[in-house]
């Protein structure tokens, strides 16, 4: 499976986005410019599964009920965060005696089950919490650099041909585009990992999820500031902002309008990462689709963060957010 047919999976997340009104182009190969007040339905079409103690402990039989029940809600890609916890030491995959331990293995389960419901998988490499710290080091990002490459080494001889993409952990923000010494070391780091990847384990696809939130550079300045660095990158998924309570479906319009008209005509694909958290818990279900909607026209698909933590009926003991998400997106 190469790059080619990973982007035209995005995604199995580009079908994250069927309008229900007007129309939205699926960008395969080229961001779309943008369509500022276009009507759909913006619906989820992949989730974040973040590495916890909780998920370690799933049986084969969890990872079918939680897919299952993303499925249901036309949630069909899951990006796995990351694959090693360099903070904790740890792999979640059945990594080699001389790397980081095996904890659990995360990987196995979900590809397998993933592809028993015609689901698809992204998968992170190394993660390291802050790692903003260490932005400008360029000996520290070798390291990193290092490490993530052995890793996907490892997961595609273990796993080939079973999930469509890479996801880079170390995500950008306004911060770090808007402060000069960092800019050239991550240029650097970002377009090295995919360089790497794209002629390695399987040519595929590379995703990572800048942020905005920190509101240090105008739309229009951040939009440039992430094309700069994060331009080999072949999916922006970015995270929009609407849990933080100070960011309105407006602001996130204004935002990837921004993103939108920067990458018009380039070969990244751009995405929604729809917060789906609020202060205090899981996003109110009208707020989360005012969010979803504020898009509509400026990206190719949207993905939540994240199922497991904010709507899962089995995570959270209740299925109110679920059913009211599913409800909206399926009309089940």
């Amino acid at each position: 499976m190469g790059r080619l047919v990973g982007l035209c999976a995005v995604l199995a997340i580009a079908a994250f986005a069927a309008p229900a009104v007007g129309g939205i182009g699926v960008a395969t190969s080229a961001a779309a410019p943008a369509t500022v007040g276009a009507k759909c339905k913006g619906v989820l079409g992949g989730t974040f599964l973040q590495p916890s103690w909780s998920v370690f402990s799933w049986s084969n039989n969890r990872y079918q009920q939680e897919l299952s029940q993303m499925k249901a809600a036309g949630i069909t890609a899951v990006i796995d965060q990351w694959t090693v916890d360099m903070d904790a030491n740890q792999a979640y995959y059945p990594a080699p005696a001389t790397w980081y331990p095996e904890q659990a293995n995360m990987v196995g389960p979900l590809v397998s089950v993933a592809r028993s419901l015609n689901m698809t998988v992204w998968l992170g490499l190394g993660n390291v919490y802050n790692w903003q710290a260490h932005a400008s080091d360029a000996t520290w990002l070798a390291n990193q650099l290092y490490v993530d490459e052995q890793t996907a080494d490892q997961i595609w001889s273990v796993y080939p041909g079973k999930f469509i993409g890479w996801y880079i952990s170390n995500e950008v923000n306004d911060e770090l585009l808007s402060t000069p010494a960092a800019v050239g070391p991550m240029t650097w780091f970002f377009t090295s990992l995919t360089q790497y990847l794209h002629t390695h384990d399987g040519d595929l696809p590379v995703m990572t999820s800048p942020t905005y939130a920190g509101l240090n550079e105008s739309t229009t300045a951040f939009a440039h500031s992430v094309r700069n660095v994060l331009g080999a990158v072949d999916v922006l998924n970015v995270q929009d902002g609407g849990g933080s309570g100070y960011i309105a479906p407006s602001d996130i319009t204004n935002w990837f309008s921004a993103m939108s008209a920067a990458f018009a005509g380039t070969h990244t694909v751009l995405l929604q990462n729809a917060d789906m958290f609020s202060v205090g818990g899981p996003m109110a279900p009208a707020n989360l689709q005012a969010d979803l909607d504020a898009t509509c026209g400026l990206v190719s698909g949207r993905t939540g963060f994240s199922f497991t933590t904010q709507m899962g009926p089995l995570d959270l003991g209740t299925s109110t957010y679920y059913n009211a998400y599913r409800s909206y997106a399926t009309g089940a």
